[in-house]
């Protein structure tokens, strides 16, 4: 967040309680998109719903952290989307 650098929390207008995973993967793709997000931060439920993104070639996302387990430890294993490592964290 050194420079020029803004949090986009997508609206989830529709969705009661936590949702469903393919509601808020839906929302989180169309959020990555519009605004050609650079980071994405999520739940491994939802990044298990992601759809591919439209045209994998031609995308602004270079990095993120998905929270698999309870805790706040950043983990020594990553996932992947999109072509992008993007960090894990949760309890050991």
């Amino acid at each position: 967040f050194s420079q020029r650098a803004t949090v986009v929390l997508p609206s989830a207008g529709g969705i009661r309680g936590c949702g469903n995973p393919k509601q808020r993967a839906q929302v989180t793709l169309e959020a990555l998109l519009s605004t050609q997000s650079t980071l994405l931060v999520g739940d491994t439920h939802t990044l298990k719903a992601l759809e591919p993104l439209p045209t994998p070639d031609r995308h602004w996302l270079r990095s993120g952290v998905i929270k698999v387990a309870s805790g706040t430890t950043f983990l020594p294993g990553t996932v992947q989307y999109a072509g992008v490592t993007l960090r894990t964290m949760g309890k050991q």
